[in-house]
């Protein structure tokens, strides 16, 4: 919208004191009509009430080096959340970013399917543990695949004992023990193998 109004104009929308916000990005104008439960105007035939909005005050806040209009009383406001995310350089800001959105996709996803297993490495024991004991009742090479792939499923849980500082063969090896009496995972803030579904986050 930075080339929308001409010099001109916002010198004469200025003197009769209409504030003119320039530099919206084209993907946020949808995000902005949300927030303010409006619709994009591109012609002045569409300025009737249906389309517009009034709000109590829209003022330009400074933020550090930068600057933002925040706009309070909205009369009738849409369901939109604006997070602002602050950081020392552009990596740590961009790592942040992520780890909302990542965050933002696990509610989505969980709004959408209402499903959750213990986390820490329990559904891995548990389908390495199944695996192990179906390969016993098999013979040949179906009974190495399934083996195998059990194995493998214990890599996870591994990985994670080692990331958070502990032993992964005895963890491995008490999460495997103590699986079959109930369905725990690794505790990393105590650094225990417990039961992750009262305790711990869920996957």
């Amino acid at each position: 919208m930075g080339d929308a109004i001409s010099d001109l104009a916002q010198h004469f929308l200025d003197k009769i004191k209409v504030m003119v916000v320039k530099d919206i990005e084209r993907e946020d104008i949808e995000f902005v009509c949300k927030t303010l439960n409006c619709r994009p105007i591109a012609s002045l035939d569409h300025f009737v009430a249906e389309n517009l909005v009034s709000a109590d005050l829209a003022e330009e806040v400074p933020s550090g080096t930068n600057k933002f209009v925040k706009i309070m009383g909205i009369q009738n406001p849409g369901k939109t959340v604006s997070v602002v995310l602050r950081g020392s350089n552009k990596l740590v800001l961009e790592e942040v970013d992520r780890s909302l959105h990542d965050a933002l996709c696990v509610v989505r996803c969980l709004v959408r399917n209402r499903r959750l297993i213990a986390g820490g490495g329990a559904p891995e024991i548990e389908m390495a543990l199944q695996l192990a004991n179906y390969a016993q009742t098999l013979v040949g090479v179906d009974a190495y695949c399934f083996r195998a792939f059990a194995e493998a499923l214990e890599v996870i849980p591994s990985t994670l004992a080692e990331n958070a500082g502990l032993n992964p063969i005895s963890t491995v090896t008490e999460l495997r023990n103590r699986h079959a009496q109930a369905a725990p995972g690794v505790h990393f803030s105590d650094h225990t193998v417990n039961g992750n579904r009262e305790i711990h986050p869920q996957d």
